[in-house]
């Protein structure tokens, strides 16, 4: 019995892998061929998430860090993994699949803040790093194509002339739209409809590959309490003038239903969803230096950090996303 099982695993690892004119006894060799794609959560983008790699040529304005997720398993995995990580800070699913990205470096437009090396040459869709042999794709992105940044940053605006305890001027914004402003329900229409052909289209550039389709952490608190408020260095670490109503509609009808989104996507397209989110709870923005996983407005050093993962949160989305892994 244990060696039936024994060749039934192996069978299983090969008619994943494997081109079908290989035999069902060779396995192919490793490294496997794996892509990264993603956005600033894959990247890493802020220098609490590790120094950015150098590129050939110069910065190129994508602002991948060494301490990202696919940078972390990279060094982890590397005798089973050749890591092609193309993943770009500000990328939207577009972006990935069929559009040329205009890099934005640190470039921060709703603060005013330029990155020194701003504008950046513009970098071809990340799909093209996908080829026939690729073995293994992973996807962190969908937050961009929701426009998460602008909403968090009209949260702030709104949210600085508002009773913190009980008003919900966000919310009531995004829930209702007009003036041109899509709806939460707008946006993750759309996530959803280009999520699905982004893995479609991946899949037909690489036949025999696995998708993973890799979620967004917990970044606000279940008790939004906990969260300072206001313009004190405090508040500033954590979501600064956005009210507590509103901080309890991103989590539930911004954050989770666009993981929702991600995670039905996946499904419907036979690829891997990786729940971070839950993986991450209790690690949030809101949390005591040392403890928190995501740096809120500004890091603990008081540099811009726009509400990113930091070196522990990407950490612990490394180990999410390896038990997720075929072969490794």
């Amino acid at each position: 019995m244990r060696r039936a099982h024994v060749t039934r695993l192996a069978a299983a690892v090969v008619a994943v892998f494997c081109a079908a004119t290989v035999p069902a006894q060779a396995a192919p060799q490793a490294p496997f061929q794996w892509v990264a794609l993603g956005d600033s959560y894959a990247a890493g983008v802020i220098p609490a998430a590790g120094v950015e790699l150098p590129v050939p040529g110069g910065r190129d304005g994508c602002s991948r860090t060494a301490g990202s997720y696919p940078e972390v398993l990279r060094v982890r995995l590397a005798a089973v993994y050749d890591l092609t990580n193309v993943s770009c800070g500000g990328a939207t699913i577009a972006n990935l699949f069929n559009e040329s990205q205009e890099p934005t470096g640190y470039h921060l437009p709703f603060f005013d803040v330029l990155d020194p090396g701003y504008p950046f040459r513009p970098v071809p869709p990340q799909i093209d790093a996908v080829s026939e042999s690729t073995n293994l794709v992973t996807i962190g992105v969908g937050g961009n194509t929701f426009g998460f940044a602008e909403v968090i940053y009209a949260c702030l605006q709104l949210g600085a002339s508002a009773d913190k305890d009980t008003d919900h001027p966000c919310a009531d914004a995004f829930t209702t739209g007009g003036d041109g402003v899509p709806t939460v329900n707008d946006r993750l229409a759309a996530v959803s409809q280009q999520y699905g052909e982004l893995i479609e289209m991946i899949k037909a550039q690489a036949p025999n590959v696995t998708v993973v389709a890799v979620g967004y952490p917990a970044i606000i608190p279940e008790d939004v309490s906990t969260c300072a408020y206001g313009y004190g260095p405090e508040a500033l670490r954590d979501f600064a003038t956005a009210t507590y109503p509103d901080l309890s509609w991103l989590r539930s009808d911004v954050l989770i239903r666009l993981n929702d989104v991600i995670a039905q996507q996946a499904a419907t397209h036979n690829a891997v969803y990786v729940d971070t989110f839950a993986g991450t709870e209790g690690h949030d923005v809101c949390r005591p230096e040392g403890t928190n996983w995501i740096e809120g407005i500004l890091d603990n050093s008081g540099g811009w950090a726009l509400i990113h993962p930091n070196a522990a949160g990407h950490l612990r989305i490394a180990d999410l996303v390896e038990a997720a892994l075929p072969l490794n």
